[in-house]
């Protein structure tokens, strides 16, 4: 009996020994684990906090801005690209000398005709006058007048045609003049909208390197906020998270109370209590 009081004695001893080790070897192993960082993600991550809120919200204001601007000055280069009213007037102006020297052509034309017909007529009615045909004296009178009428009206004729080729010449000096402008401002036009093409190819690069940005930001922020964000983009005229200077909004410029310079500073969602607009440090 007394042996078997030592050996249950010796048992409960080494369950007293042996219990520490094992706590002791969990906690190794407990500390291992802790130390491993697991090879995959935590399937959901923490939510964004409103300090990180409403700096996500800034960051994405002021891609929108930029964007607006992008948006306005890509529409100013767009009309700055069309021909100006003045290149415009100066090609009516070509158009209309290229139709009057046509028309001073044409009428030059005329008159010479008109006085090469009038020289025949002269010459055919001289060689009846001196072809010794007409014995008549009164008839080679009559004749005789004739051919000095005839001649007379050559004169007129050949006025006219001078007169027309005189015009013809200052017509076409004018066109000339006109051309010249003209090329010299259509130069000038087409060296500024191959500028302007350059710079719309600069905007839409920039504008859609910062689209691919405002994706990546957007995704981070929680789709109420986004939504909200959105909707006082479009009421508040694209200004919806406003910086704070000093004591005042950075959108109405109004002075807001300690509590809400303070509650910015803290990185609080806080609204101007005057515009409504989200204001950030």
């Amino acid at each position: 009996m007394g042996v078997s009081r030592w050996k249950g004695g010796r048992g409960r001893l080494q369950n007293m020994v042996t219990r520490p080790a094992i706590h002791q070897r969990l906690l190794f192993l407990l500390s291992v684990l802790q130390s491993i960082q697991l090879p995959f993600p935590p399937r959901h991550s923490p939510k964004t906090s409103p300090m990180n809120t409403i700096k996500l919200l800034a960051t994405l204001q002021q891609i929108d801005l930029e964007l607006d601007a992008d948006r306005r000055t890509f529409a100013e280069n767009k009309e700055a690209m069309a021909p100006p009213e003045a290149l415009k007037n100066l090609a009516a102006e070509v158009k209309a000398a290229e139709a009057q020297v046509e028309r001073w052509r044409k009428e030059r034309k005329n008159w010479e005709e008109a006085a090469a017909a009038q020289q025949a007529k002269i010459k055919e009615e001289e060689t009846r006058l001196y072809s010794g045909r007409i014995k008549d004296p009164r008839e080679q009178i009559a004749l005789q007048q004739h051919v000095e009428s005839l001649k007379r009206h050559l004169e007129t004729l050949e006025e006219r045609t001078l007169e027309a080729m005189m015009t013809l010449e200052q017509s076409q000096e004018t066109l000339q003049r006109l051309r010249e402008t003209f090329e010299a401002q259509k130069a000038d036009w087409m060296s500024q909208r191959a500028a302007l093409e350059k710079a719309q190819e600069a905007i839409v690069a920039h504008a859609r390197a910062l689209k691919a940005k405002r994706e990546i930001i957007a995704k981070q922020l929680p789709a109420s906020d986004l939504k909200r964000y959105d909707a006082m983009r479009k009421k508040l005229g694209g200004l919806a998270v406003a910086p704070l200077n000093g004591r005042n909004c950075g959108g109405c410029g109004a002075s807001l109370p300690t509590s809400v310079v303070q509650q910015v500073h803290a990185g609080e969602m806080v609204a101007c209590p005057i515009c409504g607009r989200l204001l950030h440090d």
